[in-house]
């Protein structure tokens, strides 16, 4: 076999601007609130709920609760990551570098190639353009 063809691991960076920071804290701020809203939902079917199971199964009420209290839950945790999310971005340095996701592509190794160039690769952007890869 003279070659073969793998899928390695991209690491896409992004640089802190101005710009990026405004960007990210829009959409936690806006994560936020969608969860909020359904958080309210969520209270608004339980109280529908209840009255259903009162008329129709009494005896399903508290298994309902305990469902619609596990999603709160679930909700809750998810708003306070954001939340601390949020923080994070506010505190970050401009021109500090931030793993904003990974990604893969093929590459074709032979005998003698070095393997560091296979595996370290990374592509850096700076306001949704590629500025770097390394």
């Amino acid at each position: 076999m003279e070659s073969l063809t793998l899928i390695r691991p991209v690491l896409v960076k992004v640089k802190v601007t101005d710009n990026y920071k405004k960007n990210a804290i829009a959409e936690l701020q806006d994560a936020i609130r969608r969860i909020e809203i359904d958080l309210q939902r969520l209270d608004y079917q339980e109280k529908r709920l209840v009255v259903e199971l009162e008329k129709k199964n009494p005896q399903g009420i508290p298994a309902a609760r305990q469902h619609l209290d596990q999603e709160r839950q679930r909700m809750a945790e998810n708003r306070h990551k954001l939340i601390d999310r949020l923080k994070e971005v506010g505190e970050l340095s401009l021109g500090a570098e931030v793993l904003y996701g990974k990604m893969e592509s093929p590459v074709e190794i032979k005998v003698g190639d070095d393997w560091r160039r296979v595996l370290g690769v990374e592509v850096v952007l700076q306001d949704g353009v590629i500025t770097e890869i390394r």
